[in-house]
């Protein structure tokens, strides 16, 4: 299993975002290229199947869990490059409660194999 540690998305990533296409771009390419170093500088390897585990840690007490997995979509995109794979059979597990506070936010991210256990 290897972990990455990425940094609080741009609220510009978010569904509910009303900014510029530029900006939005920005971001998400930042956020892309921030989960592709890490996964990279991680050899993380090769895995069209693997799982995806997601804890968010977010930078203040905010309540609306159900915006993250839209907003790391960019994340998983720069984890599969870095990979060599198409993301289309990762299993990605979205927590529906925020862990602790941390600090400026973080999301962190296990990629594991598949096993009998997580195959549902």
């Amino acid at each position: 299993m290897t972990t990455l540690t990425l940094s609080w998305p741009s609220r510009d990533l978010s569904q509910n975002s009303r900014v510029h296409w530029a900006a939005k771009a920005r971001a998400t390419a930042s956020h892309k290229t921030e989960a592709w170093t890490l996964a990279k500088a991680a050899k993380v390897a090769t895995d069209p199947h693997a799982v995806l585990t997601f804890t968010f840690h977010p930078p203040n007490n905010r309540h609306d869990v159900q915006n993250l997995p839209g907003m790391c979509k960019a994340a998983i995109d720069g984890i599969a490059q870095a990979m060599g794979c198409d993301d289309k059979l990762f299993r990605c597990r979205f927590p529906d409660r925020f862990a602790e506070v941390r600090k400026l936010g973080q999301i962190i991210i296990e990629i594991s194999a598949i096993t009998y256990e997580n195959k549902e």
